[in-house]
């Protein structure tokens, strides 16, 4: 077995300005732990009632941020009306102590989407003592609800834990480590936090997606075959029902549904087709070549000619220019039963075209209310990649199957909380992620870690001669997302019932059905 797990970094593959004209990121975004440091503005929730235990943990809290360069205010300074008593956008609130109803951080803020509150409670991880991992990740979330916070810490006498909505639990068990616990973990949390996407953050075409038509019909049938198989993977974990979680009011309840937009509760793991998409060859750029916009694209990395969108990338020594192609994506809906889908009930297409993100739904059914996963930009960056990777092959006339099976059915993305057995996968998937921050699924930095890593994964597998077949990316105290060309061959491949781990597809999986390419 010799997957490719090297972290080793090839500098500045693509640049970071092209990354986000790509993905539709118009800010600037902190990628490293420093930069998310001195992003951060942080201040201390003033209402809790303390135990020594506890104000001993936040002075030493307070020190440990301020050694790492964030901006700790002072409470009153974090207002922007202290009529109102409102504290300003962008701020975190960390609120130590058991909270009065009423008084809570939640009561402070503008907007939940804005700000980000983290709790620190006494006490064991209630996680510690429950077996099962649905159940583990419910009473995570159930204190979550119940003190409408984001981030919750737990600290006993040697050891404290970290916890957040989308199941991250992070436990830190060295006094020694406190510093780094706080620089390398808990910053990338509240820098990069959990924010469920809304509708309004798309372009939504409601009621529009005609998932029986011969275009779509191929790849939900991948969907509906593979279900079973994943209900016996066990891997794709139920959501955190909102009707099931106790709230201490009415009117907190509400406020946890507006931050969720609606949404019925909390998701974890996707399931995702991408269409086939016309692979567009890669020019390589040799010293004399003349080509449109070429000054522009070596300082931005990216240029618009003509209303398209190009980007530079390197591979080594080699340069080539990329023509970026519009991708789309058959995706579970946020809040669906991974085992048991139904295309017109689960599923809705996502799409990118030069950094626009369009959503289509299917016809509304039983008065189901589609929503968009928490990972769509990262379920993006994952196709965009594939794209880019499979114009690079043609461009190097590399005779890895990977192109012709994207340009021919697409590629699959599964993504699950936990780990996966690497050995059952064969030469030719590269390993990425392990080295990036621990950001949560919903980020932009998740986005840029994914389409990079998916970019630099490739360049190494060509360093080394080898082929490129798709990846397994890895988020760190979060989960893990694997390429595959089909639903159904990955789940058979992660129950041991496809042959050997050195074979790449079940020939069957992929010539069963033949799959329209994707439309320009």
């Amino acid at each position: 077995m010799s997957i490719d797990e090297s972290n080793q970094r090839i500098p500045e593959i693509m640049t970071s300005g092209a990354i986000r004209a790509m993905l539709g990121i118009e800010k600037t975004v902190p990628l490293s732990p420093d930069a998310m440091a001195q992003s951060l503005r942080v201040t201390f929730f003033p209402g809790g009632k303390m135990t020594p235990r506890l104000v001993a943990f936040t002075e030493k809290l307070r020190n440990a941020l301020l050694l790492s360069n964030v901006e700790v205010l002072p409470y009153e300074q974090a207002l922007s009306d202290r009529r109102r008593s409102k504290v300003k956008e962008g701020i975190v609130i960390i609120a130590p102590g058991d909270l009065e109803t009423g008084n809570l951080p939640v009561d402070h803020l503008p907007n939940l989407r804005t700000n980000t509150v983290v709790g620190i409670v006494e006490g064991p991880c209630p996680a510690e003592t429950i077996e099962g991992e649905q159940s583990r990740l419910n009473s995570i979330v159930e204190m979550l609800a119940w003190n409408i916070f984001q981030v919750a810490i737990y600290v006993e006498e040697h050891t404290w834990t970290i916890c957040t909505m989308n199941g991250a639990i992070i436990h830190c068990p060295d006094p020694s480590a406190f510093q780094s616990d706080v620089f390398s973990t808990l910053v990338p949390k509240l820098a990069a936090p959990v924010v469920p996407p809304h509708a309004s953050d798309f372009d939504m075409h409601e009621g529009s997606l005609d998932l029986y038509s011969n275009r779509y019909r191929p790849y939900v049938d991948d969907f509906e075959m593979a279900a079973p198989l994943w209900a016996e993977t066990g891997l794709m974990l139920f959501h955190t029902s909102l009707e099931s979680l106790a709230f201490r009011s009415t009117y907190y309840k509400r406020v946890a549904a507006a931050y969720l937009d609606r949404r019925s509760g909390m998701s974890y793991g996707f399931l995702s087709r991408q269409i086939a998409v016309p692979v567009m060859k890669a020019q390589e750029i040799h010293a004399r070549d003349r080509i449109a916009g070429l000054a522009e694209l070596e300082e931005k990395g990216f240029v618009r000619v003509e209303g398209r969108l190009h980007v530079l990338l390197h591979l080594g020594s080699r340069r080539y220019v990329l023509d970026v192609p519009p991708v789309h994506v058959l995706a579970t809906r946020s809040g669906c039963d991974k085992a048991h889908i139904k295309g017109h009930r689960d599923l809705m297409l996502l799409g990118l075209t030069s950094g626009a993100i369009s959503v289509q739904t299917p016809p509304a059914s039983d008065g189901i209310d589609f929503r968009p996963s928490y990972d769509t930009l990262t379920i993006l960056a994952h196709a965009l990649g594939n794209a880019l990777i499979a114009s690079l092959m043609v461009g190097m006339d590399d005779p890895s199957p990977f192109s012709p099976i994207l340009t021919r059915n697409g590629m699959a993305l599964a993504h699950w909380h936990g780990d996966v057995n690497r050995e059952i996968f064969p030469d030719g998937i590269t390993v990425f992620g392990e080295e990036n921050p621990p950001v949560s699924c919903s980020t932009h930095q998740a986005a840029m870690y994914t389409l990079r890593g998916k970019l630099e994964g490739f360049s190494r597998q060509i360093a080394r001669q080898k082929s490129y077949l798709g990846d397994i990316h890895i988020e760190p105290h979060h989960g893990v997302n694997v390429t595959w060309p089909s639903l159904l061959g990955l789940a058979k491949r992660l129950l041991a019932r496809d042959g050997r781990p050195d074979q790449y597809e079940m020939p069957e999986v992929l010539t069963g059905t033949t799959f329209p390419p994707e439309s320009r």
